[in-house]
């Protein structure tokens, strides 16, 4: 019964429920799993641990996140299976959201020995009134190479990677729809990760591969949190046209991604 309680629990969530079904499935006291964790070096207090399973604060600094890990082995959890329920962190102070990503779809060109190519197109929404620009936040090594229907502004770089602004040829009136595209080149590497700041209706990325090389492992990955590294989050079939793709709906921010083997 408690098995069959801590699966749909892992499904639906919410975090704080699940860790507590957890801990009394594997028949632990809060005093045992706090020292289980501080004999693998990690330092969380017993009373933050009691703040989790009550669900009066959640983790979100990248320590408590690496804790949270360390959680789903300790107790025999898929990985993750708790982090996974998280969700982004929660807003420090107001930040109304002017723009609704209603679709994110990116296609991914890995050549050998030259920089990849991806070409992307988002379609958005506006949510209020005189919305004029969307940032978005590419993976670290990117260069913008081209845009459509909207032009480069500022960029910049918010440290885990850098951003771009692209300027819309007007302001949108509330309910407006605008569709911008760009296309970036990325350095050489055996994964491809796509940082969302934003919840994204609709977010497909597509990876092709050129030259008559194909992996023979292909995996899509997931993280909730820019600190933390993205983890395998199931495999993906590379078809008879050399192309993989992950389809997500109701994608929350995080960092999405595809990765491969090569023979």
């Amino acid at each position: 019964m408690v098995d069959d309680e801590l699966a749909e629990v892992l499904r639906s969530g919410p975090f704080d429920r699940a860790l507590r079904v957890a801990i009394r499935a594997r028949g632990l006291s809060l005093d045992r799993l706090h020292s289980r964790l501080r004999e693998r070096g990690f330092e969380v207090s017993l009373s933050i641990l009691s703040y989790w399973q009550r669900g009066r604060s959640r983790p979100e600094r990248a320590a408590s996140l690496a804790a949270v890990r360390e959680l789903e082995v300790i107790l025999s959890l898929p990985e993750y299976a708790l982090i996974g329920l998280l969700g982004p962190p929660r807003p420090r102070g107001r930040r109304p959201e002017a723009l609704t990503v209603l679709s994110h779809h990116e296609q991914v060109v890995v050549s050998a020995g030259r920089r990849h190519r991806v070409s992307a197109r988002v379609v958005l929404r506006a949510a209020a009134p005189g919305v004029d620009r969307y940032v978005v936040a590419h993976p670290p090594g990117t260069r913008l190479l081209r845009t459509e229907w909207c032009r480069p502004g500022r960029g910049g770089d918010d440290g885990t990677g850098p951003l771009s602004e692209l300027i819309f040829p007007h302001p949108l009136a509330p309910g407006e729809t605008h569709v911008v595209e760009y296309v970036t080149a990325v350095a050489p590497a055996d994964r491809y990760d796509r940082r969302l700041r934003d919840p994204v209706e609709q977010f497909l990325t597509q990876v092709r591969f050129t030259g008559g090389r194909l992996p023979v492992r292909c995996y899509h990955t997931w993280s909730p949190d820019a600190s933390a590294p993205p983890g395998d989050a199931g495999e993906l079939r590379v078809d008879a046209f050399g192309t993989a793709h992950v389809l997500d709906t109701g994608a929350r921010p995080g960092i999405r991604g595809v990765r491969w083997e090569w023979r």
